[in-house]
């Protein structure tokens, strides 16, 4: 997640709905470059009917020159079909599908924490096998990245580190599925930071949240076979918006990977369990 921004207003427009209002804008007017265009593949959703967000973000940011990258996803990012990429006037870039403007990115920059220790490979597993929508179905049940059940995903499922309840965490293999030249697709790992930072009490409380950005860099791309660590922790909640940062690091600890995520609690719950059970 550099930083993703889906429609916190409109869930209905996330889960492949008409959108409550209208958020198309007129194609760039004035010079512009196509740049080569995205296509996210159908196994890379996140709600059944649109992307994951990392991965949406994730081939986004590599169109733009940039070592951390902000991506702005103004509309859910459709699966297998063909969006135009136009290169901005300086740095960055817009997402069109058609006419219409999804998402736009350009540079970025990490916000200033303090990272927590990070758990070990069997801690991050206690994590997953501690998550608590296991068995449930919820709006991101048949997500690529964070589904337990899923066959052909990447199963990074966060749960709660069992002695830091506020903190997420999840492991993850990388597999030849999700990998090109021996290593991990820049997408993916972008991707395997999107679940991860959802916010820890959130997900205790089966408080559904949209996310609002994020912003991410990746140090390096990890290789097939190899064991990593993804974690996060919440900086602050105000309101019903929730900041989180979260990280990948290797066996020896030395970070992979890094993203901050502004995450916006939806308003009325009770329609967000109607979407999930029906979505």
């Amino acid at each position: 997640m550099s930083e993703i921004v889906l429609s916190t207003h409109d869930a209905a427009g996330l889960f492949g709905r008409p959108a409550a209002f209208d958020l198309r804008h007129p194609a760039p007017r004035g010079a512009s470059t196509l740049m080569e265009p995205i296509v996210i593949h159908p196994r890379h959703n996140g709600p059944r009917r649109s992307a994951n967000g990392g991965f949406a973000a994730g081939a986004i940011a590599r169109r733009v020159d940039a070592d951390v990258v902000t991506v702005k996803l103004r509309r859910p990012v459709p699966l297998g079909k063909t969006l135009r990429v136009i290169a901005r006037e300086g740095q960055g870039c817009e997402v069109l599908n058609g006419r219409t403007l999804i998402a736009d990115a350009a540079p970025g920059r990490l916000v200033e924490t303090v990272m927590p220790q990070a758990p070990d490979w069997h801690e991050a597993e206690a994590a997953r096998n501690a998550h608590p929508l296991a068995g449930v179905r919820h709006p991101f049940s048949d997500c690529v990245v964070c589904a337990p059940g899923r066959r052909d995903g990447m199963h990074v499922t966060p749960g709660p580190l069992p002695d830091r309840p506020e903190m997420l965490a999840a492991p993850w293999l990388v597999d030849s599925r999700d990998a090109v030249g021996g290593t991990a697709p820049f997408a993916a790992v972008w991707a395997a930071m999107d679940c991860p930072s959802y916010p820890a009490a959130a997900l205790r409380e089966r408080e559904l949240c949209l996310l609002g950005t994020m912003t991410a860099s990746v140090m390096r791309r990890p290789r097939v076979g190899e064991q990593l660590v993804v974690f996060s922790w919440t900086r602050e909640r105000v309101g019903r918006r929730i900041e989180t940062s979260v990280a990948v690091v290797d066996a020896s600890g030395v970070v992979a990977a890094r993203a901050d995520s502004t995450w916006i609690a939806v308003r009325r719950q009770r329609l967000a369990r109607a979407i999930g059970r029906f979505a």
